[in-house]
């Protein structure tokens, strides 16, 4: 018998104490990249995990990220079968009250956009965050899709199924929310340039009192250098026009 299979049922105690003493010893054991992982059913030990995820104590909450993250890192695409099952609840720890709980819930989310789904799946499945009850969890998930243009760049998003949960956000009764919507916006622009502009003036209904606002933050994006290569125009000698690089083409459309 493995040390995983060991493990799998020592993790459905209800027991807090014995909870936070079995996460640390799985956190040390995989933390070992030459201890394996394989046991006769890995299924098993993410379900019994899954709870963990969801306890109102935050060390069992924090180790059950932690564990969680550990095996995404190591099943890469062999963990796609238990992301329905998962992604929910790390959706909802994106809202906890403890930065720590946060910020590993993020950290939850980049591994799996980096070995499980690719960035814009994620985001498929993320779209409930964007109207959850939770102001803290529809705070973060904006969050998370600047994190994730930086670290994956514009074409990982396809950012049209995106932008109007962004808009809406901009007029939601929790001030952090409508700030981070407004500077998530802008992120955007960086990556997608005119197009993005062009989008949001035409089809989207932003606020009157934020428009200007925007639009004025834009400019003062273009014009200090901060955009992307991703949103560039450039002028095509044969074309005699201005043309946007493919990657930021239909992006916003």
């Amino acid at each position: 018998m493995s040390q995983m299979d060991l493990f799998t049922p020592l993790l459905q105690t209800t027991d807090t104490r014995k909870k936070l003493a079995i996460g640390t010893d799985i956190i040390n054991y995989l933390g070992q990249p030459s201890n394996s992982i394989e046991c006769d059913d890995i299924g098993m030990f993410i379900d019994s995990l899954v709870p963990w995820l969801q306890s109102s104590n935050f060390k069992v909450t924090l180790n059950g990220l932690e564990v969680m993250t550990f095996m995404v890192d190591r099943m890469k695409e062999d963990f796609r079968p238990y992301l329905s099952s998962v992604v929910p609840s790390v959706a909802d720890r994106l809202g906890d009250s403890k930065d720590a709980v946060r910020e590993k819930a993020q950290t939850l989310l980049s591994s799996m956009m980096d070995n499980v789904l690719a960035p814009n799946n994620m985001f498929e499945r993320l779209i409930p965050a964007f109207s959850h009850k939770n102001g803290k969890v529809r705070e973060e998930v904006m969050t998370c899709l600047q994190n994730t243009l930086t670290n994956h760049g514009a074409s990982a998003v396809t950012v049209s199924r995106l932008i109007p949960h962004v808009v809406k956000l901009l007029s939601d009764p929790t001030a952090p929310v409508r700030d981070c919507a407004f500077n998530t916006l802008v992120e955007c622009y960086k990556h997608y340039g005119e197009r993005l502009r062009l989008d949001l003036t035409k089809k989207h209904n932003i606020p009157s009192g934020k428009l200007p606002a925007l639009m004025t933050r834009f400019d003062e994006v273009r014009d200090t250098g901060l955009m992307m290569a991703s949103a560039i125009t450039t002028a095509t000698p044969n074309e005699g026009k201005r043309r946007e690089f493919p990657v930021a083409e239909g992006l916003c459309g």
